[in-house]
């Protein structure tokens, strides 16, 4: 395939067709920019990929007029986060008690997500998008990042761009090929995600359930025509897990959730399951002269809360305001670069801080534990109160300073 030359001459090149990297593209094509994303894999199917669109996010693709399309895709919506154990049940998040527009979770696929998005990004003359194409590293000229060199179809090449801006991921090439060290936090589980159809189920449409066992735990997530399910268990405990055998794993499911059996007994092997090592930390400094990291590829999240997808999309509209101005007239400085960090960082560090309090005192407290877990008095407390479980619920859905376009 032959590389247009307008794909070769962005004034942006974005690396990563995550979230992060497709709504940056399309809110700087819109007002007229030249961008080019580059995306390692050749479509955005991947398994298990994050899709809890919350609120902040729904109204950010609402200021352009396409969270309805969004939602049109959705499979269903959370309006609750609920904790069971040992014959209780702990309401700890009531999103339908939140003011606002959008007082849900939407799952949204994100493969669906991404191909629309890029869709509409694709009817600005200024937006190229390049599948397979991965990036090798990064052109300086004078210490300024100038471009990158990628390789697509077994040739590689390079791209000039004002701008470089890395949003591919947790296992970032352009972070590696900066040099920029991802400071990691202690993350304290991994999670086995699998997905069964909705036979004899009743985890209940509306609501993400947490369920614990002793010294296990499963999160449930209804989606169309299917659960899906993440099985939890303490950091290194898959191989062990493994080493028992896909009928004990099946066996340990029933247990938890008889309602579901039908389902789980259709795990017939492993190769239905996928484990997601769960990897948390933030990079200290986002930017070089002319690069740019956001949404994972700038601070990886834990999957508690389902909010990975909308701190980079929240990423994106912060840097989509501070990065416009400059494109317009010209000139991208450093200092425009560290506006976004400092826009973002504060967020982040808070949302961070609440899921490692999460992890520690709830979930490895949960599954070290050989008897039913009693979730901590705060979180009873939570519960009790509805004034409590919408606070709870709008910190998950907004975060500490939720972001809106300048100009939409």
């Amino acid at each position: 395939m032959a590389i247009e030359q307008a794909v070769l001459s962005p004034q942006v090149c974005i690396a990563g067709g995550g979230p992060a990297g497709v709504v940056l593209s399309l809110l700087l094509a819109r007002k007229g920019m030249r961008v080019t994303l580059l995306e390692s894999q050749r479509d955005f199917d991947r398994a298990f990929r994050g899709d809890t669109l919350h609120a902040s996010s729904l109204e950010i693709l609402d200021q352009i007029g396409l969270a309805e399309r969004a939602l049109a895709l959705s499979s269903s919506r959370v309006t609750a986060f609920r904790i069971e154990s040992g014959g209780h049940e702990y309401t700890v998040a009531e999103l339908s008690a939140m003011k606002g527009k959008y007082p849900f979770v939407a799952l949204v696929p994100q493969v669906r997500l991404l191909n629309m998005l890029v869709e509409q990004a694709s009817a600005y003359p200024g937006f190229n998008v390049l599948m397979g194409a991965t990036v090798t590293g990064l052109v300086r000229e004078g210490g300024r990042v100038t471009g990158v060199t990628f390789s697509h179809e077994g040739q590689t090449h390079s791209l000039a761009a004002d701008l470089v801006v890395g949003a591919d991921g947790r296992q970032s090439s352009v972070r590696e090929a900066a040099g920029m060290e991802l400071v990691r936090n202690a993350a304290p589980m991994d999670v086995v995600w699998f997905q069964v159809p909705m036979q004899g189920a009743n985890a209940g449409d509306d609501a993400a359930i947490i369920r614990f066992g002793a010294g296990t735990m499963l999160v449930i997530f209804s989606r169309d025509g299917y659960w899906q399910v993440g099985y939890v268990i303490l950091k290194g405990d898959y191989r062990e897990v493994r080493k028992k055998g896909i009928d004990a794993f099946r066996a340990e499911l029933i247990r938890m959730v008889p309602s579901m059996a039908e389902g789980f007994n259709l795990l017939k092997d492993w190769s239905a399951c996928a484990i997601l090592s769960v990897v948390t930390g933030r990079v200290t400094k986002w930017y070089q002269d002319g690069l740019l990291l956001i949404g994972d590829a700038a601070h990886v999240m834990s999957p508690v809360g389902g909010i990975g997808i909308n701190y980079a999309i929240n990423d994106a509209a912060a840097a989509a305001n501070a990065l416009l101005p400059a494109l317009q007239g010209g000139a991208i400085g450093i200092e425009h670069l560290e506006a976004v960090q400092r826009r973002r960082e504060l967020p982040v560090k808070f949302i961070q801080f609440f899921q490692a309090m999460v992890q520690q005192r709830v979930i490895a407290a949960g599954l070290k534990s050989d008897k039913p877990f009693t979730p901590p008095l705060p979180l009873r407390i939570v519960s009790s109160l509805r004034p409590l479980r919408a606070r709870a619920a709008r910190i998950m859905a907004y975060g500490l300073r939720p972001e809106r376009l300048d100009s939409p």
